[in-house]
């Protein structure tokens, strides 16, 4: 049985998400987004950490709407943290666009330049070739960035004719 303390908690928690997403969500939803929080980023709804994580979800979510559920988060996610967790290293954007190319496998001259541009605005990262910025920083391009990656791969599949179909598998 859940304490009136918890329970307290747990509605300003959720009004706190719903005002920052901008919309209204139904209890049940709640209820899988406090299991997902506690699943991925360790949400104790009683701990004094409660209120920043699930601001900094909600934020996160409300600009790059994405889905736990959806097969390519846990692409992304894993990328994500790769670049957050090595807090010690500097790349200039640069090195990283060529290091991000290598891990998701695709040629960075097919990319538009507009595009790599877009993946650091979304991100709020200014994008300066020759300029270090900590790996921390660089996290969340590689996470828009890895959406864009993979759209294009499920993109060509789907355009590509049954025999090249074939051979790609």
């Amino acid at each position: 049985m859940a304490t009136k303390r918890y329970t307290t908690k747990y509605r300003k928690l959720k009004q706190v998400y719903e005002r920052i997403i901008g919309k209204d969500i139904s209890d049940i939803t709640w209820y899988r987004t406090v299991s997902i929080l506690k699943q991925h980023f360790k949400l104790e709804v009683e701990s004094p950490n409660a209120l920043l994580i699930v601001e900094a979800f909600a934020d996160l979510k409300r600009k790059y709407a994405f889905s736990f559920k959806a097969a390519d988060f846990e692409e992304r996610w894993s990328l994500f943290k790769d670049f957050y967790e090595a807090k010690d290293t500097e790349y200039t954007c640069k090195q990283f666009l060529d290091l991000l190319a290598n891990r998701l496998k695709i040629d960075l001259k097919e990319v538009p330049r507009s595009t790599r541009y877009y993946w650091f605005e979304r991100a709020g990262v200014q994008y300066q070739a020759d300029e270090y910025r900590p790996s921390k920083n660089l996290a969340l391009v590689a996470f828009v960035a890895a959406k864009w990656a993979i759209n294009r791969r499920t993109a060509t599949m789907k355009s590509a004719s049954p025999e090249v179909s074939l051979l790609l598998k």
